[in-house]
């Protein structure tokens, strides 16, 4: 257990009396009632803890299930803050290879952090190294804690619900300024709006930069920036009219202040452009979904060990953003073929590789593919009619038609065409 410490902002040290009540604490005394204790703002007592005040933790203090049932505690002092040492205490330290695989989390743990946290488990999970009882109860405690957040965070605070009034003469400036544009209601007004409300979230977030209810942003866990809380306390922005020929309509009223009536009409358009189109794009994602089981249903794993092979292969360059897709599949090195895990993760990662694939498998049999072509990942999970599993291409799709409901922003972005066929050579 390292000794290592989160802040945020301006925190205070708890004292000896108050360490020793937080490292007193087993995971079933993690409950509602006690997080409102501990955190919650109660009128008579105020706020306990802050999730981020420091806590430091004499050796010895803290208990950790190790392998065989041993129980190992810390050997040096740990400075860390509240939130960690509680987070820790019921997702990780009693349970042995969890607490094996990803360790004493210490850093703030943000949507991010929590997600890659959880693919480390995953992996080791397929790897065996992960008791699979021991992850599903750490998904579960994710789905208790859920609740949790409000007290936690404060999702809003004054300075927040307020924030109109300083953003507010900005917003008039830079619209007055951009009037004629915006009138157009064209793809360049639509693209002016998008800038003015850039600029707006930028002086909003400097001013918000301390505050607590930024949390639930910063995160990533309580909402998006861009879309919440710029149509809350910003603008609704532009917006597709129903009618293809009459371009964008463009909403500057705020979901705090109110839809003016002049922009009222504009909002109960949305309802027409958007959730007709996101639902028949889900209606199509289904069908594709049933499409693709109809029609690859036959195709399964041939035995383990089986190698059809073939000399052909696809060459990639592993990126973070592409690494985990390829996870298990067999790298070309020399003679022999190296299955890509996460132990090898970090080795690749940057180099340019071939690996054996599914398309260019070459056994004889009808629907089947040899296991290098393959790769190692559905023998891991030991599924065999691996046809019922393409059903997830399209369904991606389908999710993310889904997620349209609940952010339709117009955004803009720069691209470079020579960086999509050129990527190495254009930076």
């Amino acid at each position: 257990m390292p000794a290592t410490v989160s802040q945020k902002r301006k925190s205070r040290t708890v004292s000896t009396a108050e360490m020793e009540e937080l490292t007193s604490l087993t995971e079933q005394d993690i409950t509602t009632s006690k997080i409102m204790e501990l955190f919650g703002d109660i009128e008579t007592k105020g706020v306990r803890f802050n999730p981020y005040d420091i806590v430091v933790v004499p050796p010895g203090k803290l208990e950790a299930a190790g392998p065989d049932g041993k129980m190992l505690k810390n050997s040096d002092q740990i400075v860390t803050t509240v939130g960690a040492l509680i987070f820790n205490k019921f997702f990780i330290l009693h349970m042995p290879t969890v607490f094996a695989e990803v360790g004493w989390q210490s850093d703030i743990m943000t949507k991010k952090k929590f997600n890659g946290v959880n693919q480390q488990l995953t992996y080791g999970v397929l790897e065996d190294r992960v008791d699979m009882a021991e992850y599903k109860s750490f998904c579960n405690r994710a789905q208790k804690f859920m609740p949790y957040v409000s007290i936690l965070a404060n999702n809003h605070t004054d300075k927040m619900l307020t924030i109109t009034k300083v953003i507010g003469p900005a917003k008039k400036k830079l619209l007055a300024e951009h009037a004629d544009e915006i009138a157009k209601g064209d793809i360049h007004a639509a693209q002016v709006i998008d800038e003015i409300s850039s600029q707006l979230l930028d002086l909003a977030s400097k001013e918000l930069e301390d505050d607590p209810s930024m949390d639930m942003f910063n995160s990533g866990v309580g909402g998006d920036y861009g879309n919440n809380f710029k149509n809350m306390f910003v603008m609704r922005g532009a917006v597709k009219d129903p009618d293809p020929a009459k371009g964008y309509n463009i909403i500057t009223s705020n979901f705090v202040e109110g839809i003016s009536k002049d922009e009222y009409s504009k909002l109960a358009n949305t309802l027409a452009a958007g959730p007709y189109a996101r639902s028949k794009k889900t209606e199509m994602g289904g069908y594709w979904e049933k499409l693709f089981k109809t029609a690859f249903q036959h195709i399964y794993a041939m035995p383990e060990g089986t190698d059809c092979g073939t000399d052909k292969y696809i060459t990639v360059k592993l990126t973070p953003k592409n690494i985990d897709a390829y996870m298990y599949n067999y790298i070309i090195e020399g003679d022999r073929l190296v299955e890509l895990t996460s132990k090898l993760r970090d080795k690749y990662l940057g180099q340019t590789v071939k690996f054996r694939f599914s398309s260019m498998c070459r056994c004889k049999e009808h629907g089947g593919i040899c296991h290098k072509c393959l790769g190692n990942l559905f023998y891991r999970e030991g599924i065999k009619n691996i046809g019922t599993a393409t059903p997830q291409l399209p369904s991606k799709l389908k999710v993310l038609s889904m997620k349209l409901f609940h952010d339709d922003q117009v955004r803009f972005a720069h691209m470079d065409p020579m960086k999509a066929f050129y990527p190495d050579k254009y930076q």
